[in-house]
């Protein structure tokens, strides 16, 4: 495709995403702000479009930009980087008032900086939508600056990045340097950064403000598994009818929530490590509603699965730890183990792994690969690990076997719009062994 071919399509899908957005918006009455903002609780195509409208936006910038451009741009992203960063560390936020607006001399006194620089940094922010002058010498929030006010953990994210994750990545070559291959925890980009021999992991343990940093960026950098939940609900559900689906090692019981509100005539199990927590965002009313067709169980990790009749069993992969990775493989081994006897003796039933893998090159669109290989770098420079690939997983699935057959990926299913991948497992006597499944775009 030519790029005068690529820019029509851009132009079309995003008019495409901008109608869906504005619909819904219209009907919300969401648009009457400065800032466009889609509720938590809005259907799942009007956040997907939402999210279109930002993707094809940064594919027509990298599809136009010139070298002059993409410096200019990363400088810019440095610039206001060290503005959030000098925000934050002077506590200037909290000194605005949430509605209306403040003089710019009066924030300067109370936190004890000069007016003019504290104007300037104002400026440069204000051109990402970041705070704004009304009339020249007031400071007020935007929709965008107000939320790191009211929710602390975005300004922790941005503190971490500023303060330890910038530092890291910009040591990555040294790293390489001094030690090459190395996969020990102590000889990080981190580590020359810093100037020190202690692990990250110990330093979070150690500084209790670190680890609460560095949980909040984790949940801003796409360390959550919100779409995992989503990409589990366009699989073919209906066609199980009334059928019992088991949620082995949720996290909470937010996918089972969803999928019983899409699928009204599935039952779940859901089997938890932890005590429950449900999705916040149904109606109480509708929890119970939902909760008639949801048991909750309580099972550790690797323990014999004693549901033996279900259709399905979506099996999450352990969350772990930074400097856990070396043990990931043994736990997924240890889950995996306890259902292969289940699906031995009901081979009409399937094992779903929907777990976030590191994507191919070009697999999944350049905004998820972005946030995939983000995370993927972020391990490197701060603990010397790394995520997971298919062929590892996959390697991993078909190693667990008994004397009459094995486990097998009968189907792999993956989105662009997502680095979560869905593996079918089933179990396949040696004799029955056929070719290797393809994936299969959803």
């Amino acid at each position: 495709m030519t790029s005068l071919s690529q820019l029509e399509t851009y132009s079309n899908e995003l008019a495409t995403a901008v109608k869906a957005l504005a619909d819904h918006s219209r009907d919300a009455c969401a648009g009457a702000t400065p800032h466009l903002t889609v509720a938590p609780g809005a259907p799942c195509e009007v956040h997907r479009a939402r999210r279109n409208i930002l993707t094809i936006v940064a594919r027509v910038k990298a599809l136009l930009a010139e070298p002059a451009d993409f410096i200019q741009h990363l400088a810019c992203q440095n610039q206001l980087l060290a503005c959030l960063q000098w925000l934050g560390e002077f506590q200037v936020l909290a000194c605005i008032p949430l509605s209306g607006s403040i003089p710019a001399k009066d924030v300067a006194d109370v936190v004890g900086v000069p007016e003019m620089q504290l104007c300037r940094i104002v400026r440069m922010t204000a051109t990402a939508g970041f705070l704004y002058e009304p009339q020249s010498g007031h400071i007020a929030h935007t929709a965008l600056s107000a939320p790191f006010v009211t929710k602390l953990s975005y300004l922790d994210a941005i503190m971490f990045l500023a303060e330890t994750a910038a530092p890291a990545a910009l040591q990555m070559a040294a790293a390489t340097q001094h030690h090459r291959h190395s996969d020990r925890p102590f000889e990080t980009a981190y580590n020359l950064a810093f100037n020190t021999s202690q692990t990250f992991q110990s330093a979070c343990k150690q500084r209790m403000k670190l680890q609460r940093q560095w949980s909040a960026y984790s949940r801003c950098s796409g360390d959550l598994d919100d779409s995992v939940t989503e990409f589990l609900s366009r699989l073919d559900w209906p066609s199980l009818g009334n059928a019992c689906i088991v949620d082995v090692g949720a996290h909470s019981t937010a996918a089972a929530m969803a999928l019983s509100e899409l699928y009204p005539a599935l039952h779940f199990i859901v089997q938890m490590s932890e005590p429950a927590s449900t999705n916040g965002t149904v109606s109480l009313r509708k929890e119970e509603e939902l909760s008639r067709r949801i048991t909750v169980q309580k099972r550790t990790l690797g323990a014999p699965q004693m549901v033996k009749n279900a259709a399905v069993y979506i099996l999450h992969l352990p969350l772990l730890s930074l400097g856990e990775s070396s043990v990931l493989s043994a736990r997924i081994v240890a889950e995996l183990r306890p259902h292969l006897s289940v699906l031995r003796a009901n081979t009409s039933a399937t094992l779903v792994l929907a777990p976030r893998l590191l994507p191919q090159p070009e697999t999944v669109d350049p905004d998820v690969e972005a946030m995939a290989r983000l995370h993927d770098l972020s391990r490197l420079q701060l603990t010397n690990e790394r995520d997971m690939e298919m062929e590892e997983l996959e390697e991993i699935v078909n190693s667990i076997h008994d004397s009459m057959g094995r486990l097998n990926v009968a189907i792999k299913l993956r989105s662009r719009n997502s680095a979560s991948v869905a593996l079918a497992v089933k179990y396949q006597a040696y004799a029955d062994m056929h070719h290797e499944a393809e994936p299969t775009v959803i």
